[in-house]
């Protein structure tokens, strides 16, 4: 087969200058004026050889370079996303604990991280005249630094810093939507996109819209010449130019009264190859977004469907936490996930795109701390204790939940006709499964939703499924170790966390990466909760190859120096239990070999391992 592919950690390949590096397939104007404003910068590069040919005629095997412990609480978002620099040669990692982003360089000889600073995002919050909360996501390519930024108060706009990292000075901030999620620099670091969610706050009282950021960067980088473009979904509102597009798989389930404008809530974005069109996940509605990048325009939202766990289609899943078995593996007719994906990525197959989707799922839930007679004045569900007296209201303060669209099985009306009736009363069976209640009381027709598709998934480029993994993650895992399937990833002890996560998305694709070697192309797939990367050969998008699996987590350890039933009683992380809830996972080659890092979320660690082939 000829296979062409992104090939983005090559094209830097033997950079010294700027000067030298960079692509122009998105512009008929000049070279020279395409570069000129990365050139006229003038960032010098480190000398570091790139991978060259590598023997890949074995399975692709990972193995453990060395990794950073954070010294930040646990469980406290201190590793989140990493991206590579080729120009600078070093990491760049999320520290969400620290509103920073730490940086690492790596061993001239093994790769293995070492701290060697940070930035401190205040400067970008001065610059903007905002006060802001998290980090969120970084990009870095050609010296160049982007990190997306929310406001201290999530419902106002957030921001872009742009960072040089010869000298990690501030270039210029870019305004963004509301919680800008995920933010992306093109291979030649002339567009920025972010994706900006819109989360409504706890009480459901503001909820900003969807949109994605576009910041144009081929004329400069100052406020004069970079051009800033909000993408927002208005035209598919109720009564607007476009609505009549929308399909009945784009799910729209907020509160009455939301717009679909609101109810958009892009998460990650992806590029094709000539950074011609950009594909947003849209996890929460179960859809992704296409957008004309040139245009700035949305092009189309196509919703993904739903993935059946019926007989028919050979999947199988562990749907509870109370069975007393791990690895329960059942069909059950009328029962579909809906796909949800959160990280996205994109590669090229004979001049085709193919976009690749971790079908994490997630439910929407937001809760506020209240009496129960406020809760209930404002229509809200009370969470805690009921009533203290006949008729007297609970004076102390707890959970209201203002807004949920998740339940368990139990908890749906269903007709006693339907054929999951006594499997959804049976709590050892589809009883506790996580469900969307999007529609609560079913016909006998219906089919129980659930979140996620607990896999990977592989789509052409109108959003149309090529490719899907089942069940084949979960079943690996449990081959690789039985005893510890859909563990929690706060938690290794193996009678409180194995089959913790069964009744709701199991094991958790979360991240998804894709790396070309000779000709080949892998997709590396993080298991948030179970923890650990998966490994397929990708280069056939309709015949992936499973090629290995590599959890670098130890049940034998507890995850803190101080526990309580399992579970972390001190903040204080056990470096000895292994890396937790894998965030991100980030391809690079250096020094002739190929590498993947990963943040760990809950542990708080850096991870380098290294690629071979057996």
């Amino acid at each position: 087969m000829n296979v062409m592919f992104k090939p983005l950690p090559i094209i830097l390949s033997g950079c010294v200058m700027l000067s030298a590096c960079g692509s122009d397939s998105n512009s008929s104007e000049p070279e020279v004026t395409q570069r000129s404003a990365l050139e006229k910068l003038a960032i010098e590069c480190q000398s570091v050889s790139r991978a060259g040919v590598q023997n890949s005629s074995g399975t692709l095997k990972l193995s453990l370079v060395d990794r950073y412990v954070s010294d930040s609480e646990f469980a406290s978002s201190a590793a989140e996303i990493v991206s590579y620099d080729t120009c600078s040669d070093q990491l760049y990692v999320v520290n969400a604990n620290r509103a920073r982003i730490d940086i690492f360089s790596l061993d001239s000889q093994t790769s293995a991280p070492h701290f060697s600073g940070s930035i401190n995002l205040q400067e970008a919050a001065v610059a903007a005249d905002i006060e802001i909360g998290a980090a969120n996501s970084v990009s870095a390519k050609n010296g160049l630094l982007a990190v997306a930024i929310e406001a201290a108060d999530k419902q106002q706009h957030g921001i872009i810093a742009l960072y040089r990292l010869d000298t990690l000075s501030l270039l210029n901030t870019f305004e963004s939507g509301s919680l800008p999620d995920m933010v992306l620099m093109s291979s030649d670091s002339q567009t920025l996109l972010s994706a900006n969610e819109g989360e409504p706050n706890s009480t459901y009282e503001n909820d900003p819209e969807g949109s994605v950021t576009l910041v144009n960067l081929s004329q400069g980088f100052d406020d004069d010449s970079a051009q800033v473009t909000q993408i927002t979904f208005t035209d598919f509102n109720v009564g607007a130019s476009r609505h009549n597009e929308l399909s009945a798989q784009v799910r729209i389930s907020g509160p009455q009264g939301t717009t679909v404008a609101q109810d958009l809530e892009p998460e990650y974005i992806t590029l094709d190859e000539n950074t011609q069109t950009a594909y947003v996940a849209l996890q929460e509605n179960n859809a992704l977004g296409i957008i004309d990048v040139n245009s700035a325009q949305v092009t189309a939202i196509k919703g993904l469907g739903l993935k059946s766990w019926n007989m028919a289609s050979g999947n199988e899943l562990d749907a509870s936490d109370k069975d007393d078995v791990v690895g329960n593996f059942s069909s059950f007719e009328q029962l579909s996930g809906m796909y949800m994906p959160d990280t996205i990525t994109s590669y090229q197959v004979n001049g085709n795109t193919f976009i690749v989707t971790a079908n994490e799922g997630d439910s929407r839930e937001y809760i506020y701390e209240s009496s129960q007679q406020i809760c209930h004045e404002a229509g809200h569900a009370w969470d805690g204790d009921d009533f203290s007296g006949s008729e007297q209201y609970n004076t102390e303060l707890d959970d209201c939940i203002s807004f949920t669209d998740e339940g368990r099985g139990k908890d749906l009306e269903v007709d006693n006709n339907h054929p999951l009736y006594n499997d959804l009363a049976n709590k050892e069976v589809l009883g506790r499964l996580k469900v969307i209640m999007d529609q609560p009381a079913l016909s006998d027709t219906d089919t129980v939703l659930a979140f996620g598709g607990r896999s990977f998934s592989i789509w052409n480029d109108q959003a149309e499924l090529v490719f899907d993994s089942g069940d084949d993650i979960a079943k690996r895992v449990y081959s690789y170790d039985a005893e510890s399937l859909n563990a929690t990833s706060d938690n290794n002890d193996l009678t409180e966390t194995a089959d913790n996560r069964s009744d709701d998305k199991g094991v958790e694709p979360e991240a998804v990466e894709v790396a070309l070697i000779n000709g080949e192309a892998y997709v590396f797939v993080g298991l948030e909760r179970q923890g650990g990367v998966m490994v397929y050969n990708i280069t056939n998008p309709q015949v992936p190859v499973f090629q290995s699996y590599l959890n670098n987590r130890d049940f034998n350890h507890g995850v803190c120096s101080e526990l309580d039933d399992g579970d972390c009683d001190n903040g204080i992380y056990n470096r000895d239990a292994g890396d937790l809830a894998p965030e991100s996972i980030e391809y690079f080659t250096r020094n002739n070999q190929h590498f993947v890092a990963v943040g760990n979320e809950v542990s708080g660690t850096t991870t380098v391992y290294k690629i071979g082939f057996e």
